[in-house]
């Protein structure tokens, strides 16, 4: 399985096999691949889930024929849900980089805000401790780290608008 080119037979999409590894810590057997568009993004699926969801190909001319197939088999519901997770994490992940990289303390109040719904305990230590904050068991994480967003802001905004 090792370097061949898959596509998937839900969206067409082409990605390359990377490796096989397993996951821990029942060592379950796993493909970790890399898309094969303009996010490059890697993933790791258990070898069963990525057989059901990519084929091999081995020209253009197939290519194009099995984008145009009907998919092979369907997901379950749980196998969905948690396709659905995984993706939601990685919206927030990426909303979380945005967070840590925004040139202002305006700017990481506003993404604070808009992922409100979506923040979890680990999502707001680590913007805690990226501005130097502490959570203790029993605060409100998001109201103590818009608070001070709003007094650094107050304070360290008039120096250029730069953190």
């Amino acid at each position: 399985m090792n370097k061949k080119q898959y596509i998937s037979r839900r969206t067409g999409k082409r990605v390359l096999v990377i490796t096989e590894c397993a996951i821990l810590p029942d060592n379950a057997a796993a493909v970790c691949y890399q898309e094969m568009d303009e996010s490059q993004s890697v993933y790791v699926l258990t070898k069963d889930m990525f057989e059901a969801t990519f084929m091999s190909y081995d020209s253009e001319g197939a290519l194009a024929d099995m984008v145009k197939q009907e998919p092979v088999c369907e997901k379950s519901a749980s196998e969905e849900q948690r396709m659905e997770e995984v993706q939601e994490e990685k919206t927030s992940l990426d909303r979380l980089l945005l967070f840590l990289d925004a040139d202002t303390y305006r700017e990481k109040m506003q993404i604070l805000e808009e992922m409100k719904e979506a923040l979890n305990d680990h999502l707001l230590n680590n913007m805690a401790v990226s501005l130097d904050l502490s959570i203790e068991d029993g605060m409100d994480g998001y109201a103590l780290i818009m608070s001070e967003l709003k007094i650094r802001s107050r304070y360290e905004g008039k120096r250029g608008e730069r953190l």
